[in-house]
């Protein structure tokens, strides 16, 4: 069960909405609840909803204790609460990779560990660690319905893959009774189309560059195909990610919710910290708020900065994913984003052109670290990067050409959709023909690309 199937597009979802707004107002929450735990079943299966509903109730139950307790036990509730949501995280997505590791420093056997990773679940455990120290912290009242918390904590537009939400997000709708607008409804499913598009037109087109590249090996591309890869992999996840995220906002209008934007044109950025202002930005606000500012963040010094920024980055890496790739991933990160802070910050704020072209020269390059789990083969791939730096293999200099013929018109339109204007347009222009004409023939383009089998499953479901 996927935003991009035909099942939701023509069973659950008109199934769901109808219902939704067939029942009195008051019932809504109850059908938000249960619709989104029924969506999650058919999605991940029973043993991913037992997860999920216990975390549910833990942290309902978590709340409403942090809040009516004083003192200590207030933390004490609150660390206990931690533990159970830090504890699964662990536990599914990380324990089978500590055991691994372990294993090889200790020459023993680990592999009878086999756990499946529930589907979404980094997203809905960082999702219950805020609700939690928001309480903890005054920052929000605990919900004592725990079929409102069920709604908010389970809301299946953003179930599993976010936005990350805080409950201070959508408290307002969440308590009222969100009667039916044509309106939200329309500028809804404009955006959930704008999203279909940008995963199934871009996103799931470009998935075949990089599959053709592991085709004829990482060791053996010419320099000018490798960066078109690095290129190619970097719209192909902007557009899966994004498009996600639109088709959340757009559900959630439709619902009578309005959810955070996820993306803000991430590749118009001037640097990586901008960057990382501008992509995915709930999960760096989480990151902010929950271990950045508490760690000390820029207020104790230059030491207490770099020992945050060293921890939030190693962390938002291996959040990502249990391999040393993308720990591997998030210390780069780290590396640079120390250096715009302390060194060169300044140089690029002054120079825009050439801040730019750094970026855009440095971006491809880590997601080139983000995509590659073999670090042999991600070795393979840099030498193709830099041919210059190491002998290399005898490669076909017009492998390029072969793949220009095929995605030319998709690396064109997403740099073109990546830039300010085509919001713009959409903006001025989404009440008219000139943008909801587009939108059908989008829609109906999807519907094809997805009924002839060539969609991909989202790339970041699996974190």
């Amino acid at each position: 069960m996927s935003f991009s199937t035909l099942p939701f597009l023509f069973y659950f979802l008109p199934a769901f909405l109808a219902v939704y707004y067939i029942v009195p107002a008051r019932f809504r929450n109850a059908v938000l609840a249960l619709g989104s735990l029924l969506f999650y079943w058919l999605g991940a299966g029973t043993g991913a909803l037992l997860v999920l509903v216990a975390l549910i109730l833990v942290n309902f139950a978590a709340g409403r204790l942090i809040e009516d307790a004083h003192g200590d036990e207030r933390r004490a509730w609150l660390i206990l609460a931690l533990a159970c949501d830090v504890g699964s995280l662990f536990y599914f997505k990380y324990m089978g990779w500590f055991l691994e590791n372990l294993g090889r420093l200790t020459n023993t056997d680990f592999s009878f560990f086999r756990v499946a990773l529930p589907l979404g679940v980094s997203f809905y455990v960082f999702q219950s660690i805020a609700y939690v120290a928001d309480v903890y912290r005054g920052d929000a009242e605990a919900e004592r319905s725990l079929l409102d918390y069920t709604a908010f904590q389970a809301m299946f537009p953003q179930l599993v893959m976010g936005p990350i939400l805080r409950l201070r997000d959508v408290s307002a709708e969440l308590h009222m009774k969100r009667p039916f607008s044509r309106a939200a409804v329309e500028s809804g499913f404009s955006l959930f189309v704008v999203g279909l598009g940008c995963k199934v037109v871009l996103a799931d087109q470009l998935a075949s560059l990089w599959t053709a590249l592991e085709r004829i090996g990482f060791a053996y591309l010419s320099a000018p195909l490798a960066w078109f890869g690095a290129v190619g992999y970097s719209l192909q996840l902007y557009y899966d990610f994004a498009g996600y995220s639109l088709m959340a906002m757009g559900l959630a209008r439709m619902l009578g919710f309005v959810i955070p934007r996820n993306f803000d044109l991430p590749y118009c950025s001037r640097s990586i910290s901008e960057f990382w202002r501008r992509w995915h930005i709930t999960l760096g606000i989480w990151f902010r708020d929950y271990l950045y500012i508490p760690l000390g963040g820029s207020r104790n010094g230059k030491r207490r900065l770099l020992l945050s920024l060293f921890v939030v980055w190693t962390l938002t890496g291996l959040w990502h994913g249990a391999a040393w790739n993308f720990v591997l991933w998030g210390l780069v990160l780290f590396v640079f984003i120390a250096l715009e802070k302390f060194c060169i910050g300044g140089f690029l704020e002054r120079h825009r052109f050439l801040s730019r072209l750094y970026f855009l020269f440095l971006i491809p390059q880590t997601w080139v670290v983000f995509r590659i789990s073999d670090l042999g083969e991600l070795g393979d791939y840099f030498s193709r990067l830099y041919p210059f730096l190491s002998s290399g293999e005898s490669v076909f200099a017009g492998d390029l050409l072969r793949q220009l013929e095929s995605y030319w018109w998709l690396f064109a339109l997403g740099i073109l959709l990546a830039t300010p204007w085509p919001r713009r347009f959409y903006e001025k222009y989404r009440a008219t023909p000139l943008v909801w004409l587009p939108l059908f023939t989008v829609f109906w383009l999807c519907l094809y690309l997805i009924a002839t089998g060539t969609g991909n499953p989202f790339l970041y479901a699996r974190f």
